[in-house]
């Protein structure tokens, strides 16, 4: 008997709307909701997806009638919306007006990264000030081990977020 793909969707236990407070917690469990429906559905994400194109016989390059496509064009439309969707899904509108033009769920997420976290070299400063933090960082006297593993904690988890 060999595993079977899920069919369903999963449903998350509460909504995970974003707002410019929390978009790192917001960023990984998102990214662990699409994880949940299919890895496949996270690769639309990472590598993102276009319209299936041919060359006609002038040569030039033109969209592909959707009746034409493949199994395999046709799957990884799939899991670009669902991915989309799993996306769409956790924004408020105000939020959603921004990226509803977006085809593809990588495009929706970059835009979302650098709306929030800003370009590379910024994120790049942010890690850098993470790395301070983390250097400044030492125990107080009066203080437990618990709270100091939790301010540490934050400070990794920080980083994790921005690929550090």
């Amino acid at each position: 008997m060999g595993m079977e793909k899920s069919l369903g969707f999963v449903v998350s236990l509460k909504p995970l709307k974003l707002d410019s407070e929390n978009f790192g917690y917001w960023k990984v469990m998102i990214k662990q909701a699409i994880l949940s429906v299919d890895v496949e559905v996270w690769i639309a994400v990472e590598d993102g997806w276009s319209s299936p194109m041919f060359k006609d016989e002038k040569g030039d390059i033109v969209l592909k009638e959707k009746m034409k496509w493949t199994n395999e064009e046709k799957a990884k439309s799939k899991y670009n919306s669902q991915a989309i969707l799993v996306i769409f899904n956790a924004l408020s509108m105000e939020i959603f007006i921004l990226v509803q033009g977006c085809v593809s769920a990588k495009e929706a997420w970059n835009f979302l990264e650098v709306l929030f976290e800003g370009t590379s070299s910024v994120r790049r400063t942010r890690q850098d000030n993470l790395a301070s933090q983390f250097e400044k960082l030492h125990m107080t006297e009066n203080e437990s081990v618990a709270n100091y593993s939790s301010r540490l904690n934050a400070i990794v988890q920080k980083a994790a977020v921005l690929g550090k």
